[in-house]
């Protein structure tokens, strides 16, 4: 039998829920699954600063550090925030422990580090889907910004979810690597306000598999650059991807480079 782990269904856990006991499963292997594409480091690098001893620039939801670790092989200094023990713990090691990593979520965010501490900040792979609803997205804004130097800029990256309806939702190709294979699905709330993302990682060697899930909030992008003005983003730039196409309600991913005041 499959040891299964779900969404509990209460909005202030269900980040816990997720993160403890499905992403724990997925360190080991996470890099394989969601590997970094050059793409998506040339895309970061463009809208970076030039790295020097002033600069910082923080990963929010870093996962293992992948992107971490290819920006410090560039020259900037990087911390990275992972709320999973396991996939910190990954991150330390793969990065024979050069780079800071804090086991700490979004919402702990302003906890941890004082205001004016970064140049950058980085939020990139659907992370921001995880936070509860929109008061959630306008308290986390407005905590990038106090942490965020004069003219620092705020770059994230999430699904598309203004394509997204009750009518219709996107299907995932399985991953395979060579003793796994990763299945992936959305689907609908009761009251199609959230997405419930769920998660299947196989064992092949042994025929084991875990599933999980957990809550996704879709914020549109609409709702996205409003929280960003009333944050106190001064410019927005939406891609629709990392090849830094336009924006457009059909494009697969919402991209944005925000600057403080």
């Amino acid at each position: 039998m499959p040891t299964v782990y779900r969404w509990n269904g209460n909005k202030s856990s269900y980040r816990k829920t997720w993160t403890y006991l499905m992403y724990e499963n997925l360190a080991s292997v996470y890099e394989d699954i969601f590997p970094l594409k050059q793409i998506t480091l040339n895309f970061v690098q463009k809208h970076l600063p030039e790295p020097d001893e002033n600069s910082t620039v923080l990963d929010v939801g870093c996962a293992t550090g992948e992107l971490c670790r290819a920006l410090t092989g560039l020259g900037h200094k990087m911390i990275g925030l992972e709320p999973d023990r396991e996939m910190v713990a990954q991150a330390n090691l793969l990065s024979n422990g050069d780079i800071p990593f804090y086991t700490i979520g979004m919402e702990e965010v302003e906890q941890q580090f004082p205001p004016l501490s970064f140049t950058t900040v980085l939020c990139l792979g659907n992370t921001l889907a995880h936070l509860a609803d929109i008061a959630a997205i306008n308290e986390f804004f407005k905590n990038v910004v106090r942490l965020l130097k004069p003219g620092g800029k705020f770059i994230f990256q999430l699904v598309n979810f203004d394509r997204l309806s009750p009518e219709y939702l996107p299907e995932f190709p399985d991953i395979f690597g060579e003793n796994f294979r990763f299945l992936r699905r959305y689907q609908w709330t009761e009251d199609n306000t959230a997405i419930r993302f769920i998660t299947t990682l196989e064992n092949r060697s042994d025929g084991t598999s875990q599933t999980g899930s957990c809550r996704l909030f879709p914020f549109t992008q609409e709702q996205l650059s409003r929280a960003l003005t009333t944050a106190g983003f001064s410019n927005q730039k939406w891609f629709g991807n990392f090849k830094g196409e336009t924006f457009t309600p059909k494009s697969p991913a919402a991209v944005c480079v925000a600057k403080k005041q």
